[in-house]
């Protein structure tokens, strides 16, 4: 597996002050069923998402990462792809005893449906929060604390738009900063009332469908 660094992922800002206090958590932004790839995302989310790749029609996750694939490739997502971090973070994966780095947590989620295996998760949310999961490598995930939550989105910052056809380090600036996990879905609420990202949360333990779909044939 390649040890290849990313250093494309940057980091979520908070919303200027005056942003911040129009942004209330609404339910329509928790995803919390085996459906939530295929249910309607919220208007900011949708908007967001189609202005990442700028002629994108976009209703649900699903349709996210069938152009994300699209876009940048065509083709699975591979290991050597995935953001590789090249020093010890709080985001990790620990497959057959071997521990891998990654700027985003979610990436050991993704090795682990690559390599149809169990890798143990260790990640930490935006407040310090330290959340663990272990992923079964055949879709099946599980959490501790078992309310942890997930949150999937994109940076609404014009600096994360690419300039011409989107690449794959285009995708990570954009989508691994509002990619984050919370011990609880009011965390992530909160933190997504704050942050300038658009996103919706789901529980972690349900929270493979994105992975199936970046690795599927």
């Amino acid at each position: 597996m390649s040890e290849q660094t990313c250093d494309c992922c940057g980091t979520v800002e908070d919303r200027p002050a005056d942003v911040a206090g129009e942004v209330e958590p609404s339910t329509d932004r928790w995803l919390g069923d085996a459906a939530a790839m295929e249910t309607p995302l919220p208007d900011d989310v949708r908007t967001a998402m189609e202005g990442f790749f700028g002629d994108a029609s976009i209703e649900t996750l699903e349709d996210w990462v069938a152009e994300l694939r699209e876009r940048t490739g065509g083709g699975s997502i591979d290991a050597e792809d995935l953001c590789h971090a090249d020093g010890e973070t709080a985001h990790w994966g620990e497959l057959d005893g071997t521990r891998h780095h990654f700027r985003c947590f979610y990436d050991a989620v993704v090795l682990a449906e690559l390599a149809s295996e169990p890798i143990e998760i260790h990640t930490e949310s935006p407040s310090g929060d330290v959340i663990e999961a272990r992923a079964t490598g055949d879709g099946e995930l599980t959490a501790t604390p078992s309310t942890a939550a997930v949150s999937f989105g994109v940076v609404t910052d014009d600096a994360a738009l690419p300039a011409a056809e989107a690449t794959l380090e285009d995708a990570y600036g954009a989508i691994c900063p509002a990619v984050r996990a919370f011990p609880t879905r009011d965390a992530h609420e909160g933190w997504a009332a704050e942050a300038n990202a658009a996103t919706v949360g789901m529980p972690l333990s349900i929270a493979t469908g994105v992975a199936i779909g970046l690795v599927g044939e």
